[in-house]
C-alpha cells in the first residue's frame, strides 16, 4: 500500500496548493510531532537519503552511521540479496542536515548495529560480530572479519545488537533475548574449549583480541553505557533496567540465577504508564496505556537542571518517553516527568522511533522506523502473518535531532588528542564519548594528563573516564585510587573501589570503605570484598562493617554471594549481632546448609541463644521461622534429612532448635499470627516431626486459604478417608486456589489421583475443577488405568462436540467485523472489554496474537471444555434467600466478593452466607448456539480477530493516516 500527500491534496477540493508549497512526507510527519516545551525538534535526514533506519551512532568526525532494514520483517524479497546497509551521512553544508550518504557496507542480512571503531567499524548482523574494515579511507567497508559466530537468529527483533565501546575499553553487545550458543572465529581471540552459552546474559569482549565472555543483563534492543560503566538495557515490557550484582557473584551463590542479577529502573509491565496521541493497537487489551515495545533506552549522563534522566522509545505508541533519575540506596530508579505529554510524540501512526543515541552538544537524536506496521509476524495470529502491509514505508526512513533551546553546539568534530583530552570534562555526553574512544585509541598518551584531570575535579564524569582509561592501559596506580575516594562525589568514591581491586591497595581501601556512609560505596566495597578470599579475618570484618551500616538490598545480596570460603566465617560473626538486614544471615545459613549443615544449624543456635523461644510471641517473630526455613531448605537441598542433622549437633545446640521448631509446631494454631507465617510454619513443622496431630480443623472454612493449603496435602496423609469424605463435601464451596491446590495434592500419588478420577466419573465432583494442564498429564500418566480413566473422562461433552462441527465453517470463512461488533457490544460486553468497550470481568479476550478463529469457537461454545480456574462461577445462597452468582475474586475469613456480570462487585459477610457452592461449570454458559447462527457467529469472529483494523478495506492491515505518503 502506497501514500501520496498529493493524492490526498487532489481530493481535497477546498485546499489547492502550488507545487511548490506542497510539504514532503517528511515535512508532515514533523508537523504533528510534539516535542517538551524548551526544546528543539529538527529533521536532520529522510528519505530518501535513509530509508528503514534501526540504530545510529555519531562519531568524532560528527558523521553519522546509520544501520538500515529493509528486509524487516521476513527478509530479503523474492529470493533477492538481503537489502540491509550501512550508511555514514555527512553534513556537507553545515546548516544542521545531513545531505550526503555514503554505502559503507550492502547487502547485510539483518543488522541490528554498528559501533565505529578505528579504522572502520564493529557490527551485529546475521548471528554473528564482524569488523568491517576500511583500508583507503573512503567511507566504504574493504575487509570484513568475522569475529564471533553463534548467535540466536530466529526473529529480527530478538537478535544480538547494539554493539557499544564502554569507558573501559570493551565492547559490550545486547543479547536480544534469544541468546545463542557462541564461539570465537578470528585467532587474535581465547578460543574455549566449548561454546559460551549466552541465555539470559549480555555479551562482551576486548576489541583488541584475547579475553572475551558473558556478563549481567538481558537486553533486547538497546544498551546505554554511562562516563562510570553503568549499563542499563530494555526489553518490551521492560523500559530501563541494570545489572547490581555481577555474573561472578551470582556464579558464587547457587540459589541465584543470571535473571536476579537485573534491577527495574523504570516501573515495568502493567506498573509503566505512557500515553499515546493516536490509538495505539496493542497485543493485548490488558497492555493498553503501558510499555509494550520499549527499546532504544538512552542514559548517556544527560542531564539539566533537575537532575539526570532517561529515555525510552515505545514505537507502539508513537512516542519516545523522558524519565528523572534518582538513586535509591545503591541503585538507580526512575519515574516519568509529571506531564499529560511525553517528551516527543506523534499523532502519526507511522511515527516508529526505535533508537536514541547522544548528538552533539546537550542533543539527543532519535531513529524513526517510519514502518505502517512494527510488529513481528511471529507475534501476529496466524491468519495475520502473510497481511499485505507488513512492508509498507520499506522506502521511509527519518532521523530526528532534539535540542535544548539556548545550548551551545558549535563544537561538531574531534581532530586532535589535544582537544580529546579538554573534552573528557565536557558537559556533553557525546563530546565525553568520543573523546574517551580517541584516546583509548591512540598508542601514545600523555598519562600526566589522565592523572591532572583525576586531581583536577572540574568534571566528576571527566575525572571517571580519565580513571578507566588509564585503568585499561594497565597504568592505574594506588595513588590515583586514593585520590578517587577522596572525592565528594559518591561515585567517583564507589569507582576507586570498583577499580582497585587488583591493585595493591584494593583490600585496604575497600576496607576503609566499609566505613563510607553512602549505599553506593558500601556495595562496591562489599562487591570487593565478597570476591575474593586472601586477608580472609580483615574482609570479613569490613564485610560485618557494611552490614551493620545498611541495609541496602543490593549490598545484602552482595553480601550474600561471598567467596564460599568466607562463608562460615561471616555467617558465625553475623550471627553474633544484631543486623539491618537479617536476611542476610538467613542466605548465608541457607547456602552454608547444603554442604555444612551441622555449622548452619549452630550459627542458628548462636543466633537464639538468647531468645525465649518457648512464649508464643516469640515463636511467631518472622525473623525466627526465616532463619529455620533458611536452615530446612538448604539442608534438604544438599539431600540430608534435617532430623538426622539435628541428632548430630551439640547438646546445647540441639537443645535450642528443638525447642525453636516445637513451640513453631504449636504455633500454627495462633489465629493472630500471620496465615502466610502459618502455611510456611506448617511445612517446616512437618517436616522435622514437630507438627501437632489433630489438626483437621484448619480445613475449615474460617481458615485463612494459605492456611487451608498447606494443611491439605499433610491431612491426607494422615487421614485419607477423612479428608477425602470431607473433600467430596466441600470442595466445590472452597476457593479457586483451594480447589487447585486440592488437585495438585492428589495427584502427588496414584491413589490420590486414581480417587479423584473415580469421583469425577461417578459425579460427585465435576470434572472442570482439573485445570487443562493436569487434565493432560493425568491422561499421559504411567498408570495404564488413570490414564484409561482420565482419558474418558476430561474431554468435552459429545453434544459439544456436535455443535462445534456445526458452526466449524464459521472459523474458516470469517464475515463481516463491523457487523461482528454490534454483536459484540450485545451479547458480551457485560462480561468481557475490547476496544475501551465493555467490562473485564471474564477472560482478556483482545489478545488474539496466539488464538485462532477455531481455538475461539471452542471458547464460545464449549466454554466448559478447559476453564480457566480463576473464572469458574460460584452460587451464594445468603440466609434471606438471595442466590448471588459471580467470580470469586476476594476470600477472607470475614467474607466474600463476588464480580458479577456487567463489573458489579457484591461483598457478602461470611454470618449472612447459607451455602456456597462452585457448581463447576464457566461464567460463560453454554447454548451461546441459540442466540446466533453460524453467519452471525463468523461475524463475531471477524470482530474478536480484528478488531483493531475495523477502519480498513484489508482484515489485518492499518488504516493509511493521511498525515504520511
Amino acid at each position: 500500500m502506497k501514500r501520496f500527500a498529493t493524492l490526498f491534496l487532489l481530493l481535497s477540493p477546498w485546499f489547492i496548493l502550488n507545487a511548490q508549497d506542497i510539504e514532503s512526507p517528511a515535512q508532515q510527519a514533523a508537523s504533528v510531532l510534539q516535542v517538551r516545551e524548551g526544546y528543539r525538534l529538527d529533521l536532520i535526514a529522510s528519505e530518501p537519503l535513509i530509508t528503514d533506519p534501526i540504530s545510529a551512532r555519531l562519531d568524532r568526525q560528527g558523521r553519522l552511521w546509520v544501520v538500515e532494514m529493509p528486509d524487516y520483517p521476513s527478509g530479503p524479497l523474492n529470493g533477492n540479496h538481503p537489502a540491509g546497509r550501512i550508511k555514514i551521512l555527512e553534513d556537507r553544508d553545515a546548516d544542521g542536515t545531513f545531505d550526503q550518504a555514503t554505502i559503507f557496507a550492502d547487502q547485510l542480512l539483518f543488522a541490528t548495529g554498528v559501533q565505529p571503531y578505528r579504522d572502520g567499524a564493529i557490527v551485529t548482523l546475521a548471528g554473528r560480530i564482524v569488523f568491517m574494515r576500511d583500508v583507503d579511507d573512503d567511507g566504504t567497508a574493504d575487509e570484513t572479519t568475522v569475529w564471533f559466530k553463534g548467535f540466536a537468529e530466529q526473529n529480527q527483533q530478538l537478535r544480538a545488537n547494539h554493539p557499544m565501546l564502554g569507558p573501559d575499553g570493551l565492547i559490550y553487545i545486547a543479547n536480544g533475548l534469544r541468546g545463542g550458543k557462541i564461539e570465537a572465529v578470528d585467532p587474535r581471540f581465547d578460543q574455549k574449549p566449548t561454546p559460551l552459552d549466552l541465555r539470559d546474559r549480555d555479551f562482551c569482549f576486548d576489541p583488541d583480541g584475547t579475553w572475551w565472555g558473558v556478563v549481567a543483563g538481558k537486553s533486547q534492543f538497546g544498551m546505554t553505557i554511562d562516563d562510570f560503566g553503568r549499563r542499563i538495557g530494555c526489553s518490551n515490557r521492560n523500559p530501563a533496567m541494570m545489572t547490581p550484582l555481577t555474573l561472578q557473584a551470582v556464579d558464587r551463590d547457587p540459589w541465584l540465577a543470571s535473571r536476579d542479577a537485573i534491577h527495574n529502573v523504570a516501573l515495568a509491565a502493567e506498573k509503566s504508564r505512557v500515553f499515546s496521541r493516536a490509538n495505539a493497537w496493542t497485543t493485548s487489551n490488558l497492555h493498553s496505556g503501558q510499555f509494550s515495545a520499549a527499546c532504544g533506552v538512552l542514559a548517556a549522563g544527560m542531564e539539566d537542571d533537575s537532575g539526570e534522566w532517561l529515555l525510552t522509545c515505545e514505537p507502539t505508541a508513537y512516542l519516545v518517553q523522558r524519565q528523572r533519575m534518582n538513586r535509591s540506596g545503591s541503585v538507580w530508579n526512575s519515574h516519568r516527568e509529571e506531564s499529560e505529554q511525553e517528551f516527543l510524540s506523534s499523532s502519526d501512526t507511522w511515527f516508529r522511533p526505535v533508537d536514541a543515541t547522544v548528538g552533539n552538544g546537550q542533543s539527543v537524536i532519535v531513529v524513526d522506523m517510519a514502518r505502517a506496521v512494527i510488529e513481528h509476524p511471529d507475534f501476529m495470529p496466524i491468519e495475520l502473518k502473510s497481511r499485505p502491509d507488513q512492508m509498507d514505508g520499506r522506502n521511509l526512513g527519518r532521523i530526528w535531532k532534539i535540542t535544548p533551546l539556548n545550548t551551545d553546539e558549535s563544537h561538531q568534530r574531534l581532530d586532535r588528542l589535544d582537544q580529546a583530552f579538554q573534552w573528557l570534562s565536557s558537559n556533553s555526553p557525546w563530546q565525553r564519548q568520543v573523546a574517551s574512544q580517541l584516546i583509548l585509541e591512540s598508542k601514545d598518551v600523555d598519562e600526566t594528563l589522565l592523572r591532572s584531570i583525576i586531581q583536577s575535579q572540574d568534571s566528576f564524569r571527566g575525572q571517571a573516564r580519565a580513571a578507566w582509561i588509564l585503568h585499561r592501559r594497565g597504568r592505574l596506580l594506588p595513588e590515583d585510587t586514593d585520590s578517587l575516594a577522596k572525592s565528594p562525589h559518591a561515585r567517583l568514591r564507589a569507582l576507586a573501589v570498583n577499580l582497585s581491586r587488583e591493585l595493591d591497595n584494593g583490600v585496604a581501601l575497600a576496607i576503609r570503605s566499609s566505613s563510607d556512609s553512602d549505599p553506593l560505596v558500601l556495595r562496591a566495597a562489599a562487591a570487593s570484598l565478597a570476591g575474593m578470599s586472601d586477608h580472609p579475618t580483615q574482609r570479613i570484618d569490613g564485610m560485618v562493617a557494611i552490614a551493620l551500616a545498611t541495609n541496602d538490598l543490593w549490598t545484602m545480596r552482595t553480601l550474600g554471594a561471598v567467596d564460599p570460603a568466607l562463608l562460615k566465617g561471616l555467617a558465625a560473626k553475623l550471627a553474633q549481632v544484631d543486623i539491618k538486614h537479617p536476611e542476610l544471615l538467613n542466605r548465608l545459613i541457607q547456602r552454608m546448609s547444603v554442604d555444612d549443615p551441622i555449622s548452619a544449624a549452630t550459627a542458628i543456635a548462636q543466633k537464639l541463644k538468647n531468645r525465649k523461644l518457648e512464649t508464643l510471641e516469640e515463636a511467631t517473630t518472622s525473623d525466627l521461622l526465616d532463619c529455620l526455613e533458611a536452615w530446612f531448605v538448604g539442608t534438604k537441598r544438599g539431600r540430608r534429612s534435617p532430623k538426622q542433622i539435628l541428632s548430630m549437633l551439640d547438646d546445647a545446640d540441639r537443645m535450642t532448635l528443638v525447642t525453636a521448631l516445637e513451640t513453631t509446631g504449636k504455633a500454627v494454631g495462633n489465629t493472630s499470627a500471620p496465615a502466610d507465617w502459618r502455611a510456611r510454619a506448617i511445612s517446616i513443622a512437618n517436616e522435622t516431626g514437630h507438627l501437632p496431630k489433630q489438626l483437621t480443623h484448619l480445613l475449615d472454612a474460617d481458615s485463612p486459604p494459605p492456611v487451608r493449603i498447606a494443611i491439605l496435602p499433610i491431612l491426607l496423609r494422615q487421614d485419607p478417608q477423612g479428608t477425602r469424605d470431607y473433600l467430596v463435601n466441600k470442595l466445590m464451596g472452597m476457593s479457586v486456589s483451594l480447589r487447585s491446590a486440592t488437585v495438585s495434592a492428589c495427584s502427588r500419588s496414584a491413589g490420590d489421583t486414581l480417587w479423584l478420577l473415580t469421583k469425577i466419573e461417578d459425579g460427585s465432583i465435576p470434572k472442570t475443577v482439573v485445570d487443562p494442564t493436569t487434565a493432560k498429564r493425568f491422561r499421559q500418566h504411567s498408570d495404564p488405568e488413570i490414564r484409561a480413566l482420565a482419558t474418558g473422562l476430561l474431554r468435552s461433552a459429545p453434544d459439544r462436540v456436535a455443535v462445534l462441527q456445526r458452526y466449524a465453517v464459521s472459523a474458516t470463512q470469517l464475515g463481516d467485523a463491523k457487523l461482528g461488533k454490534k454483536l459484540f457490544m450485545e451479547h458480551c460486553s457485560a462480561c468481557h472489554q475490547i476496544d475501551g468497550q465493555g467490562t473485564n470481568v471474564g477472560p482478556d479476550i483482545s489478545d488474539t496474537r496466539t488464538k485462532t478463529a477455531e481455538s475461539l469457537l471452542t471458547s464460545i461454545l464449549d466454554p466448559n471444555a478447559a476453564i480457566d480456574a480463576s473464572y469458574i462461577q460460584y452460587s451464594v445462597l445468603t440466609l434471606d434467600g438471595r442466590v448471588l452468582d459471580g467470580l470469586l475474586i476476594d476470600e477472607s475469613s470475614g467474607a466474600v466478593t463476588l464480580q458479577q456480570k456487567g463489573g458489579e462487585r457484591i461483598t457478602v459477610s461470611r454470618q449472612d452466607i447459607d451455602m456456597m457452592q462452585a457448581p463447576g461449570i464457566s461464567l460463560m454458559p453454554e447454548g451461546f448456539e441459540q442466540t446466533m447462527d453460524s453467519s452471525a457467529m463468523s461475524h463475531l469472529l471477524a470482530y474478536l480477530k480484528n478488531w483493531r483494523y475495523l477502519n480498513t478495506s484489508i482484515p489485518g492491515t492499518l488504516q493509511t493516516p493521511q498525515s504520511t505518503p
